[in-house]
């Protein structure tokens, strides 16, 4: 059910299971008795006028407020925003390529480490966590048939330069340096 908040004011914070909990006093329009809300101090405070989505319930401490959870089981109006989780998986993925690339010149000293390296392997991991990219182990990989006549070699792929480079999908596998 929506409530119109006619007055609100915060009454005290106290430490729950989920961390530091502010506790507000809120009297909705037409009701009679007056409510708790708790919530997490990053919520923005109830102000008079704000619609609020939940049930009031009458407990054994007295009428509390509960939020109405929204999709995935959240609370409150958080959307997912499709950009911020690109900026998330391209960081996710620099931050384990340079652990990737260091402890692999750790271990093999002839492993050359830098700078284009880790952008690599930085590209191909966010590239595997957006799915455009997947990962076939050798014992996966088709068998290429033997006595057949191989087809006319393809001719090779022109060096790739900031005027050739059409698309940021493009990984050569070959440079990757793992």
């Amino acid at each position: 059910m929506t409530y119109k908040i006619a007055n609100a004011m915060k009454t005290g914070e106290y430490e729950s299971k989920f961390g530091k909990m502010f506790k507000y006093t809120i009297q909705f329009e037409g009701e009679s008795e007056a409510v708790e809300l708790s919530q997490k101090p990053e919520s923005p405070a109830p102000k008079v006028g704000d619609q609020l989505e939940g049930t009031i319930e009458d407990t054994q401490y007295g009428r509390k407020f509960r939020k109405e959870r929204k999709e995935g089981g959240q609370v409150g109006g958080y959307k997912s925003n499709p950009e911020t989780q690109k900026q998330i998986i391209r960081q996710n993925a620099l931050t384990n390529a340079v652990a990737y690339c260091i402890a692999k010149s750790q271990a093999d000293k002839k492993y050359e480490l830098s700078g284009k390296h880790v952008i690599q392997v930085a590209t191909y991991f966010a590239k595997y966590s957006f799915g455009s990219v997947t990962v076939v182990t050798e014992n996966e990989k088709p068998e290429e048939p033997k006595d057949e006549p191989q087809d006319t070699p393809l001719p090779p792929e022109p060096e790739e330069t900031d005027e050739t480079h059409d698309t940021e999908d493009d990984i050569n596998l070959e440079e990757i340096p793992f």
